[in-house]
């Protein structure tokens, strides 16, 4: 198996797909700092997203850990942003990743925990496709903040699961739409835990900051606990969020597009190729991640962002601080100056364009014929 680990790696890349969410970016970023960089395979940071203040922060800490790692780190910022689907087809298939031909793709807030990681993942790829073959198409991790994370968290652990269904859980909505294939919208009672799309905790930033509570603050319980879990196999009926996957790259680029050509969504078009071809997904349980926030539970779990840096800087013990700006103040302040100078060049382009213009009458038309119009309008205001 270590053969076939080492041989898999040589073709392996990690993905992580960034837009604008550059305080969990910079949380990720420093747990591949600690778990990831000397893993042998290279990190992929792909920018999405350009010109605003929280897209440039964030392309501002993917560049900052690139130069801290320049050989295991690189940046990729020069493929217009797109839909996700589409910005990683273009990279996948672009020059630069024809010597790879697997992929671990990552969201940019989601944390690994433990240096053995990569390989765990890849041993659960290669017992997949030993066993299945073809039909075999990708391998998970243990998400926490996940609906089938979440779910394989509470049945395995006694202590969460009576204080959940003790104090937290309560009748909730589950599923994305009433007439959606996958999950019908719908309202189950607080003794069931759904692990589909828009599954329990999905909706519900309370439920998941007790979970986080419980785990990303607790790493070292966390760790601990699922060691003791193994490889089980996910229903491809459900369809849920996919924070961590390692998968071949010719699915990306050849199979999913086909199966329903009028969606761009990533996670639909993998479920939905999943569904059709009865493919099998295996998680192995044993590989602890941390994913931060849907966007469905930022705005209400945004200020648990300084206990997660306090707690990771301990944790991890980087020989450098885990992120660019660690004061509100001075991030305000930087927000509102970037404001500014956007304000200040918009200003001063369409200053020029008006001088420009002006010139170009004045060439046309004459200076006579100029002071004419523009007394007119001064008197008429036409």
């Amino acid at each position: 198996m270590d053969k076939k680990i080492a041989e898999l790696k040589k073709k392996l890349a990690i993905v992580i797909l960034a837009y604008a969410d550059y305080e969990s970016l910079e949380l990720a970023l420093a747990s591949h700092a600690k778990f990831s960089v000397e893993s042998g395979v290279d990190i992929y940071i792909l920018q999405n997203g350009r010109g605003s203040y929280d897209c440039e922060r964030t392309y501002e800490v993917a560049k900052r850990y690139h130069y801290l790692y320049p050989d295991s780190i690189f940046v990729i910022d020069d493929i217009k942003p797109d839909i996700p689907f589409k910005s990683l087809k273009v990279l996948f298939g672009s020059k630069r990743f024809k010597k790879y031909d697997y992929i671990i793709k990552l969201d940019d807030d989601v944390m690994v925990l433990t240096s053995d990681w990569v390989d765990k993942l890849c041993a659960c790829y290669i017992g997949g496709k030993d066993k299945y073959g073809d039909n075999f198409t990708y391998a998970t991790s243990l998400v926490n903040n996940n609906p089938y994370g979440f779910k394989k968290i509470i049945e395995n652990s006694k202590n969460l699961a009576d204080e959940y269904f003790s104090k937290i859980a309560r009748r909730h909505y589950v599923g994305p739409d009433f007439d959606d294939a996958f999950a019908p919208h719908t309202i189950l009672p607080k003794e069931e835990i759904y692990s589909g799309a828009n599954g329990t905790i999905w909706r519900y930033p309370f439920i998941a900051r007790w979970l986080h509570e419980k785990t990303t603050l607790n790493p070292d319980w966390y760790i601990n606990f699922s060691s003791k879990l193994k490889i089980e196999p996910v229903n491809n009926k459900e369809r849920y969020s996919i924070n961590c996957l390692l998968f071949e790259k010719k699915i990306w680029l050849n199979e999913l597009t086909p199966v329903e050509p009028k969606s761009t969504d990533d996670e639909h078009l993998l479920h939905a190729y999943c569904l059709k071809y009865n493919k099998v997904i295996l998680a192995d349980l044993s590989i602890p991640m941390v994913h931060l926030f849907f966007f469905s539970q930022r705005n209400e779990c945004r200020d648990m962002i300084d206990d997660l840096r306090k707690c990771y800087t301990d944790f991890l013990n980087l020989p450098f601080p885990i992120t660019i700006c660690n004061n509100r103040l001075i991030e305000i302040e930087n927000r509102m100056r970037f404001l500014e100078k956007c304000q200040e060049k918009n200003t001063s382009r369409h200053g020029v364009g008006i001088v420009t213009k002006g010139a170009r009458y004045v060439k046309d038309n004459g200076i006579k014929h100029t002071i004419k119009r523009i007394s007119k309008r001064i008197i008429t205001g036409k």
